[in-house]
């Protein structure tokens, strides 16, 4: 097959702080390789810190609260808008929303539809008789974007088995591994450690665990925390930093009067969202994320496998790819505290930490590096 010469790409995210935490090392390779390239996210208040970056930015307005039909069809027609203004070759959007108005924008055109599915979410995750209706509805939207897409992106092997009806479509579907990792940053030789542990007032004697995470139930916060506290009086020098914000969007959401429970406990630390994550992953002893959302592949997870961690994490769909069992962490059961108390322990008491995290970073460079990541993307280009 030829390769196409791709003059215009647009990259699509449905909120600037997404683009600015997960998408922008993309932008600057493809930008590197020759590509002119646009970015396309709600004008939201970190908008301008990526047009700071030097970044081809272009907002639109988008009410994050209004789930109606009105709000979607002026959305559809703002997409067709801007692709048609700059003349766009391939329009590569990430997550459902983006997704459902990429392929109505484009439904009767043929310009190039790049769909990028980062996790199926909590209709894939939650068994209740709510979430098994909107796991159909979304079974179904995905034949639609299937249907126009000229390519759908997903990071493993179950996301790719699990939107398919009846096979159809499967020719479109590449499976690549997470989002990338920047192995060249998210380095722990690049940090001193005992220094940052010094200034986070650290005893020598902690041993910290860290989780990067959205604080929806789904992401197993409670089955975290219950671990961590009956383990309280047996490990007293154990610390869990709970990394990330209240997603107030999310019905699932952790509610604040949880959280301050936790206010004056000595095990349990809830930080909420920091800017300083390489330091915080440098400063911990191991990672650990006790997921039973449908996740593509934890950006958390591979930031912590570069940064030369162990991980604790589930079994559940690209979860899974992270750890190898006892040679870089452990895969527990989900939706489990006894298995999280279990393999805490064993990270304590097995004295493996320095070799698993040497395992973790060898798993980063060799399998979900941003060069290797972006790579595969830009030849799904090509194609």
């Amino acid at each position: 097959m030829k390769n196409l010469i791709i003059k215009k790409i647009l990259l699509i995210e449905n909120s600037s702080l997404d683009f600015y935490n997960s998408r922008v090392p993309l932008y600057n390779y493809l930008k590197n390789n020759g590509r002119l390239i646009y970015v396309f996210v709600p004008n939201d208040e970190y908008a301008k810190e990526i047009q700071n970056k030097g970044i081809n930015v272009i907002t639109y307005e988008f009410n994050r609260d209004d789930k109606g039909l009105v709000q979607l069809f002026k959305l559809v027609k703002v997409y067709k808008t801007v692709i048609k203004k700059y003349d766009i070759d391939i329009i590569h959007s990430f997550r459902f929303q983006p997704n459902l108005l990429n392929v109505l924008a484009n439904l009767f055109n043929k310009r190039k539809v790049v769909l990028h599915i980062t996790g199926l979410g909590i209709a894939f995750s939650n068994s209740t008789f709510k979430y098994k209706l909107l796991k159909i509805v979304s079974l179904l939207i995905f034949q639609l974007k299937l249907f126009r897409a000229n390519k759908v992106i997903v990071q493993n092997d179950n996301d790719a088995e699990d939107i398919l009806l009846f096979g159809l479509w499967k020719k479109k579907i590449k499976v690549i591994y997470g989002s990338g990792v920047a192995t060249t940053s998210f380095d722990k030789t690049l940090f001193q450690r005992d220094l940052l542990r010094d200034n986070m007032k650290i005893a020598n004697s902690d041993i910290v665990f860290i989780c990067v995470t959205r604080l929806i139930w789904e992401k197993g916060i409670k089955e975290m925390v219950d671990a961590f506290l009956a383990l309280k009086n047996k490990y007293p020098n154990n610390k869990l930093w709970i990394v990330g914000g209240v997603d107030e969007d999310n019905p699932r959401s952790i509610s604040s009067s949880y959280i301050d429970e936790f206010e004056n406990d000595n095990t349990i630390f809830f930080m909420g969202r920091k800017k300083n994550i390489k330091e915080l992953l440098a400063s911990s002893d191991a990672y650990i994320y006790p997921s039973y959302y449908r996740e593509g592949i934890p950006r958390g997870i591979l930031e912590a496998l570069s940064m030369s961690l162990p991980i604790i994490t589930t079994k559940m769909p690209g979860c899974n790819l992270t750890v190898f069992q006892g040679e870089n962490g452990y895969l527990i059961s989900p939706k489990s505290t006894e298995a999280i108390k279990e393999a805490v322990i064993n990270i304590i008491e097995d004295g493996n930490i320095s070799e698993f995290g040497k395992n973790s970073r060898k798993l980063a460079e060799s399998k979900f590096s941003d060069k290797i990541v972006f790579a595969q993307i830009e030849n799904e280009y090509k194609e």
